[in-house]
Formats: C-alpha cells, sequence, structure tokens
C-alpha cells in the first residue's frame, strides 16, 4: 500500500531521489546560511529577531534565539550533503554498492 502522494515517485530510481534530496538539502543549507549571516549583520544586529527561511515547501520564521539550531541543523545538512556526494560519486568519490555476503 503507497502513502497518500507517493505515486509521484513510482518511476524514479534511487539515483534520482538521492539526486533530488541533495539539491534540496543544497537549497536549504544556503537558506540557513542566509539566516545566520543575516542575524550576524549590521541589520541583523539593530534589533531585528526574525528571518524567514523558504524551504522550497513551506515558509519557517525563525529568532535570534533559535541561532543554535540553525547551527545544529546547518551541521546535520553538511553531514548528509556529503554522504549523498558520496552515494552518488560525486567530488572525486567513488560510488559504492553493498551487497550482502551470503
Amino acid at each position: 500500500m503507497l502513502l497518500p502522494g507517493a505515486e509521484k515517485y513510482l518511476n524514479k530510481n534511487s539515483h534520482d531521489l538521492w539526486k533530488d534530496q541533495l539539491a534540496n538539502d543544497r537549497l536549504i543549507l544556503g537558506e540557513i546560511d542566509a539566516a545566520i549571516a543575516y542575524f550576524n549583520s549590521p541589520e541583523g544586529a539593530d534589533g531585528i529577531a526574525e528571518y524567514t527561511i523558504d524551504t522550497g515547501q513551506d515558509r519557517q520564521t525563525v529568532k535570534r534565539t533559535d541561532i543554535s539550531n540553525l547551527m545544529s541543523w546547518r551541521s546535520k545538512l553538511i553531514a548528509e550533503i556529503a554522504q549523498l556526494e558520496r552515494s552518488l560519486g560525486m567530488n572525486g568519490c567513488a560510488a559504492r554498492r553493498i551487497v550482502p555476503g551470503f
């Protein structure tokens, strides 16, 4: 049984799904970097306490007090991007295929 909305993934292979996820992660990472830079800019330091991140699916408003959460989210995205790039064979890395030994 498919979850609602899952039918759009029926004709995609794993490689295409990973590429889509990589593109999405890079987009969100750019938005997070922009929010962090804004909070550390002179305009952000002058009492502006909110920034809106557009993830492509929705908009999320973050506050200056969320900067530690943003940094944590950023670290997780960087690790996921690196893993996806390795899995896709990007940046000079060979793609890996794991085959069970039994």
